[in-house]
């Protein structure tokens, strides 16, 4: 049994921390390094030269190159502006132009003096697929050479299961999705290799998928799950939505109903996929504490309702109302949760399918909209969202027919929200798939994902919105992300797909 001490409005574990950091070390993954020669022959070069070195696909590592010079030693250091790019947008972008809410310290561009000729390493890691380097101040003609960057990841290509499709539109999305979870696998599921470089648990959940059905590398993500049981909830008893976990383990401060809810659906999953029981054991009094924490938010109609909106993630659109996919959240947790359960026989099923039960009805009577066969109600303010009849199909409150009707009405409605991320987008097609139309749901993937590809992504971005290229919720897209972990899942629903299941 885990027991809490409450105190400075944090919920602090006295139990099994340090046992479920220590499980987590144990699950530490190998990282695979690859050096990719890039651009060998010398460069003579001035100051006021540049060039752009094309590593030919996104990588994740660590930059290297030789400096040397013609006829007279540089009596000076070379002062150099070396820029990482993860698209090509990026190349000849005005840094200082940036207005974004994020620090401009994630921007990948460095100044460096290099004081003396030879190997020069950069220590820092970069995700790019071009470098782009300035020759800012130089007293001497000076010759740059032996470009190396050296790729790394936790992702075992041996290990990639193969893909065997009549589809070539599908099978570049494969390559491509594959890709980004490839450079996402560190030493945890990183959210973002450019930015961020932390391990959220909405990532997570569809990294793990992925995983699942590309590399099957369960370590990992056993990794994460133990990572999580050992991080401090706050006053409520709930997660945090994310954590640091190189050079040292710290929790985070942003503690997400919806995210806590879907640590509790990442742990049934691996069990589900793995039937390992004793890691589910060891892990489930916190995914318990989730589900009696979130009681809490149930009102007298039995409608979970988190009142700070900034407590709930769903999406990035800012329009949003978020109390009807919330609901479908706490369902879709509990109906996942239920089966993991009852597959162990375990003494806690009985008592989650009565919630789940309960929780159904609560929303057939509350949110459903009978007469226009909608989710327009009152806790939303009437709102006509994608958002929540996803959720609502995936909680199963409406089935079939039925509830694609709903879907389509929602997506083709002028007004109502509509996803602006691959998160949600992944749970738009896992809607559709639930109804059997899986044909829909490859449309889909090749219209939002396809469209990625067909721009010349190399891994998939943070977001998309088609049309706006330039949205971004921090208020400048220089700062968005071009390999983003929880864009990484047209893998899994294709080779779900194709295996049937």
């Amino acid at each position: 049994m885990i027991e809490y001490a409450i105190g400075g409005g944090r919920m602090k574990q006295t139990v099994n921390k340090e046992y479920y950091l220590k499980k987590a070390q144990e699950n530490l993954p190998k990282l695979f390094s690859d050096d990719i020669s890039i651009l060998n022959e010398f460069k003579q070069l001035n100051s006021g030269d540049s060039f752009v070195i094309d590593l030919g696909n996104h990588y994740v590592g660590y930059f290297s190159f030789v400096l040397g010079y013609t006829d007279i030693y540089p009596d000076a250091p070379v002062r150099l502006r070396v820029r990482f790019c993860e698209s090509k947008d990026e190349i000849d972008s005005d840094f200082t132009t940036y207005h974004g809410s994020l620090c401009p310290s994630w921007l990948q561009e460095e100044i460096i003096n290099v004081d003396f000729v030879g190997e020069y390493k950069m220590t820092r890691r970069y995700a790019a697929r071009y470098i782009k380097i300035d020759v800012l101040f130089t007293r001497r003609t000076i010759t740059l050479s032996n470009f190396v960057f050296s790729a790394v990841t936790s992702a075992d290509k041996s290990r990639l299961t193969p893909i065997n499709i009549d589809d070539t539109e599908l099978e570049n999305i494969d390559t491509v999705s594959v890709n980004t979870l490839k450079n996402c696998m560190q030493r945890i599921f990183e959210d973002g290799p450019k930015r961020d470089r932390r391990l959220w648990i909405g990532d997570l959940r569809l990294e793990a998928l992925t995983n699942y059905y590309t590399y099957g590398q369960c370590d990992v993500v056993r990794r994460c799950l133990y990572l999580f049981a050992a991080a401090d909830c706050d006053s409520d008893g709930f997660l945090p939505g994310f954590l640091y976990e190189n050079p040292i383990f710290v929790s985070g401060s942003w503690f997400l109903r919806d995210y806590a809810l879907l640590f509790v659906v990442s742990l049934c999953d691996y069990y589900l996929y793995t039937g390992d029981e004793k890691t589910f054991l060891d892990i489930y009094p916190v995914a318990k504490k989730q589900m009696d924490a979130i009681l809490n938010a149930v009102d007298d109609n039995g409608i979970v309702v988190v009142k700070d909106k900034n407590n709930i993630f769903i999406d990035w659109n800012p329009a949003l109302k978020k109390i009807t996919s919330m609901h479908g959240v706490y369902l879709y947790t509990l109906k996942i949760l239920c089966k993991a359960l009852g597959e162990m026989k375990h003494h806690d099923a009985q008592m989650f399918e009565r919630r789940y039960q309960d929780a159904k009805q609560a929303a057939i009577c509350h949110l459903y909209n009978s007469t226009e066969n909608n989710f327009a109600n009152e806790y939303d303010n009437y709102q006509i969202s994608v958002h929540s009849a996803v959720w609502m199909i995936l909680g199963e409150v409406v089935e079939g027919d039925n509830a694609w009707e709903i879907l389509q009405a929602a997506m083709s409605d002028k007004e109502g929200p509509k996803p602006v991320t691959p998160y949600m987008n992944h749970y738009l097609v896992e809607a559709m798939m639930n109804l059997e139309r899986n044909k829909e749901a490859m449309d889909h993937i090749k219209f939002l994902w396809g469209m990625m590809v067909k721009e010349g992504a190399d891994t998939f971005y943070e977001i998309f919105v088609p049309g706006k290229p330039d949205f971004s919720p921090y208020g400048d897209s220089l700062i968005n992300s071009r390999c983003h972990a929880w864009s990484c899942t047209p893998s899994y629903f294709i080779r779900k797909m194709l295996k049937g299941k």
